[in-house]
């Protein structure tokens, strides 16, 4: 960072006051020669010393910006991708891009990252999962969409890089809870504030982010009448915070019991449409009980 114009000047006064030769020089007054010539060559280092912090900080954006495999690339990469466009490779390899940018055409709105290793392969596997639609809408991209992805990013990826593109269905979040309210309003009334703040929760969870049980529990006992919200250690089925997610092959898996965190397959949770894979998974009202607190 730059000096200051003042912070020069101190500094070559005092070097100058350690030399016997510009001792008779020396003088307090700012209207002397010397200390005149020593404020404008202060002036001059100021002025170069700020050409190089702009200097610095280009370099810095520069190399920043530039193509260097790391899993940022990657997921930058991802969106910008345009569904049938052809993307071009400069030819020294430094950049890549589309003759015309079309924002309609990006297909991809969300992508998280994460590296994986097996003792079969040593090298570290890049999984970048991504999604469509807006948040809290999200849903994933189709097997064919998904096949053209994934050339797109054996065409830009550094060799002997190891990526991999999924994007699975949301996974089914399936709050099996006893929610207990004072009984001044009806239980449908109850059933659709719960709806309503669950589905606002799953708006505001950032993509791949953890599913924590407690955020999960605060957000059903917020609920206005709500007194308290109990998984019930001796209820049938099993009470708790439940995830249910797909795999590769679009079925659904066993849901599985969340002990305070969980981080989703597919990067983001919803509700049971109830129907085809997700038919025997309850949705949010199913899945709560609700009891009036007599106290």
């Amino acid at each position: 960072m730059a000096r200051t114009i003042k912070e020069i000047y101190n500094e070559s006064v005092r070097e100058r006051n350690k030399r016997l030769e510009l001792s008779e020089f020396s003088n307090d007054s700012k209207l002397s020669v010397m200390n005149g010539l020593t404020w404008a060559f202060a002036a001059v280092i100021y002025s170069f010393e700020v050409l190089l912090d702009v200097f610095a900080i280009d370099i810095s954006n520069a190399i920043n910006s530039r193509i260097n495999g790391t899993p940022d690339y990657y997921a930058n990469a991802l969106l910008q991708y345009q569904k049938g466009d052809i993307v071009k490779v400069r030819e020294d390899g430094l950049a890549f891009g589309y003759e015309v940018i079309d924002g309609t055409k990006r297909i991809i709105t969300q992508v998280s990252y994460s590296e994986s290793t097996n003792n079969a392969n040593l090298d570290n596997k890049l999984i970048l999962k991504v999604a469509t639609g807006e948040k809290g809408k999200l849903s994933a991209i189709s097997p064919e969409d998904l096949l053209m992805v994934n050339a797109y990013i054996s065409r830009i990826k550094f060799a002997g890089t190891r990526v991999e593109v999924t994007s699975l269905k949301g996974d089914v979040l399936i709050p099996r809870v006893t929610v207990y309210y004072d009984g001044a309003v009806l239980e449908s009334e109850i059933y659709d504030s719960i709806d309503k703040a669950l589905n606002e929760y799953i708006m505001d969870i950032e993509f791949n982010a953890g599913i924590y049980v407690s955020k999960a529990l605060e957000t059903i006992r917020k609920v206005a009448h709500v007194t308290d919200v109990h998984i019930d250690g001796k209820a049938v089925p099993e009470q708790g915070i439940f995830v249910a997610c797909y795999d590769t092959d679009g079925h659904i898996g066993q849901s599985e019991k969340i002990g305070r965190v969980i981080y989703t397959s597919s990067g983001y949770i919803k509700e049971s449409t109830c129907k085809e894979e997700e038919a025997n998974l309850p949705n949010f009202r199913q899945s709560i009980k609700l009891v009036i607190d007599r106290g």
